[in-house]
């Protein structure tokens, strides 16, 4: 088992439970390319963006991140955005967001190299223990 956590806007998010990661893997090397003016307003208005999100049905599914159980208390939406890597998350306690819109921005040529290195290990730790 492995534990799943993220940083974004320098603050480490998620439990230190172990998890399964396969889904995680799946999502976040494959996250929408989105074409939304309203995202632009990311560093202006950073809740306004996730407001947009969350109430607007196609960037919402296309943008939700469900991908460890150790995030549970979380809201987060990954997205590419103008070449962008962004990640948007709100703490979720039973329904109600709880804390500051945190937002992490990198950019996708620094962003992919991390993501199939990740990936690649987990593939590897995965594939040898099951044989």
């Amino acid at each position: 088992m492995f534990r799943f956590q993220l940083i974004i806007d320098s603050q480490l998010i998620g439990d230190a439970e172990p998890c399964i990661l396969g889904t995680a893997m799946a999502r976040l090397r494959g996250l929408a390319h989105l074409e939304d003016d309203r995202l632009g307003l990311l560093f202006s208005n950073r809740d306004a963006v996730l407001s947009a999100l969350l109430a607007e049905e196609e960037l919402h599914d296309r943008t939700t991140l469900s991908i460890a159980e150790s995030l549970d208390d979380w809201l987060i939406h990954g997205y590419v955005y103008k070449g962008d890597v962004v990640v948007v998350a709100r703490g979720d306690e039973d329904g109600s967001l709880m804390g500051p819109t945190l937002v992490s921005v990198v950019a996708s040529v620094e962003y992919d190299p991390i993501i199939e290195a990740v990936r690649g290990y987990w593939s590897s730790v995965n594939s040898s223990s099951i044989l």
